[in-house]
């Protein structure tokens, strides 16, 4: 079971969590306190679909959610291969491969110019460099799923459209960050980017479904670490 409350600045916030409660109880229970939350349609959130046209993450296990073969993304016919700005299929659009050389030494460096940990310095890296595969946009600049207002796509989206808030508060909007980035470099393992033994902490290494992951999995506490390194990136 989660528990949210509303702040006094109308934000949904997480207050806690049973150490059972996964990824996907986390989004089912938060569609439905939405739902059941007073005055929240006259709050921050007003229903109106404008996040459709922010940049959607595509996480790691999204690949099967779309029915996507990942593989086919980077070499298949339905690629147009990748590179920033290159959509394949007209639905999801490839970042940059991450450099992996420049990642080592930045955790190298890190760990060198404090007192943190290997683990930390890592999270901390892929926290601050994770630049996702997106959903493709319409010329108009809307989700390519989008029709007439209503997602088509609604009961077979992203996890990050079923956990994005534009009025989340601070600890659930950091929770949701940890796993967007997580998942997108899960999301470049599936790629074939990168190799298991390059992100063995992973937690979606070891789940094929959001409701075999833990939501206390992306609960990381990197606030004293963040501190120590506020000004590397």
């Amino acid at each position: 079971m989660v528990r949210f409350f509303i702040t006094e600045n109308d934000e949904i916030e997480i207050d806690s969590y049973d150490a059972g409660t996964t990824l996907a109880d986390l989004a089912a229970e938060l569609e439905a306190f939405r739902e059941t939350a007073p005055h929240l349609k006259t709050g921050k959130c007003k229903g109106c679909g404008e996040c459709c046209s922010d940049n959607i993450p595509v996480l790691g296990l999204d690949f099967a959610v779309l029915g996507i073969d990942p593989g086919a993304l980077v070499s298949g016919p339905a690629a147009l291969g990748p590179g920033p700005g290159h959509a394949s299929g007209n639905i999801v659009v490839l970042p940059d491969k991450p450099d992996m050389g420049f990642r080592r030494k930045a955790i190298r460096e890190m760990c060198g110019w404090t007192s943190i940990s290997e683990l930390e310095a890592t999270l901390l890296f892929e926290y601050n460099n994770a630049e996702p595969l997106t959903l493709a946009r319409q010329a108009s600049g809307a989700c390519c799923f989008l029709r007439d207002g209503l997602c088509s796509r609604y009961t077979r989206r992203p996890y990050s459209c079923g956990l994005y808030l534009c009025n989340m508060g601070k600890r659930l909007a950091y929770i949701q960050e940890m796993i967007v980035r997580q998942g997108t470099w899960h999301a470049y393992y599936k790629l074939g980017w990168i190799s298991g033994e390059d992100i063995p902490h992973n937690p979606f290494l070891r789940a094929d479904s959001y409701d075999k992951l833990l939501a206390a999995d992306f609960d990381f506490d990197l606030g004293n670490t963040s501190e120590q390194l506020f000004f590397y990136f």
